[in-house]
């Protein structure tokens, strides 16, 4: 589950029972009640905060079809000429939802740029640093001309911010240790030091999608830097994210690509062929697909080694 915004995070933290209901509990608990409360009363003067809210909570949750829904409530909000700062909140929850989405890449920068303008350069509040870094991310997948500067850009300013939200410093630091990784491949220490301190940011999420994308980053500079132990290092964090509870699709192919680089066959040979099995892959993936499945068949080609007497 993504965060929920400090509002929400705080209604929900209120949902007390016996036994200690779970996080989701509480959450479905919380939207049942601003669901009756929208149902009843739909003319009220802060109806969209309260739309706001189920759209928070349903991104929060992450069950199947919550981010469709989620992404309904918030063109309704904007519908109903909102405040400016409801009004930019929207448009990053909208962006952010078009993540896995290149066909709305730029279109989702552009509702990040109008948000920042509304938001203004206090990256210590919550959702402005969510702005910087929701718009970095996208920059980083879309990979355009000068986005990746841009997106570097964005990124130090919420890592500068001491009092910036930890998840997003997290996200951040997240972001640039893959940019030093694939910009810089030659500085692998500054780009372990960096994923590194993303994962102590976000240590009490251990399911979060970042955390496990954290994950992956560290195995690849892992496999990368191949001194003594770091093949073995890398494979049990990409195991860690192969039994991560989330399906997150993306994670999971990429985890099984990077593990299919470093173990032997035929164990490398049936994982790309579990990843050419997923479908709805992004691009970027399916490339990366061939590539390794080349170098799997280049070293089965290869004679072994004989032993030395």
């Amino acid at each position: 589950m993504m965060v929920l915004s400090p509002i929400m995070s705080y209604v929900v933290d209120k949902e007390i029972g016996f036994p200690i209901p779970s996080e989701k509990e509480k959450i479905n608990k919380a939207l049942r009640r601003y669901r009756s409360i929208l149902a009843q009363h739909s003319k009220r003067s802060d109806a969209p905060e309260i739309m706001f809210g189920i759209a928070d909570l349903l991104v929060g949750r992450n069950d199947p079809g919550d981010f469709a829904e989620a992404m309904k409530i918030y063109d309704q909000i904007m519908l109903r000429n909102p405040p400016e700062y409801l009004k930019a909140r929207a448009l990053i929850g909208k962006s952010e939802l078009m993540i896995g989405n290149p066909a709305e890449f730029g279109n989702a920068i552009s509702l990040c740029e109008k948000a920042r303008e509304i938001l203004g350069n206090n990256v210590s509040e919550f959702f402005a640093a969510k702005t910087l870094i929701v718009e970095a991310e996208l920059r980083l997948a879309r990979r355009d001309k000068g986005d990746w500067a841009t997106a570097l850009g964005l990124i130090n300013r919420v890592v500068r911010e001491k009092d910036a939200h930890w998840y997003f410093r997290g996200r951040a630091l997240l972001s640039k240790a893959e940019i030093i990784l694939y910009r810089n491949p030659e500085e692998l220490g500054p780009a372990l030091k960096t994923v590194d301190f993303a994962l102590k940011e976000m240590v009490s999420r251990p399911d979060d999608y970042f955390t496990n994308k954290a994950k992956i980053v560290k195995a690849e500079i892992l496999s990368r830097r191949a001194n003594k132990g770091d093949f073995e290092r890398a494979e049990k964090l990409l195991m860690e994210v192969l039994k991560m509870p989330f399906a997150y699709k993306d994670l999971i192919a990429r985890a099984k690509l990077d593990m299919a680089d470093i173990v032997a066959h035929p164990k490398a040979t049936k994982l790309l062929k579990e990843v050419h099995e997923m479908e709805g892959l992004d691009p970027y993936l399916i490339e990366k697909a061939s590539i390794i499945e080349q170098v799997v068949k280049d070293k089965e080609k290869k004679p072994a080694r004989a032993k030395k007497k």
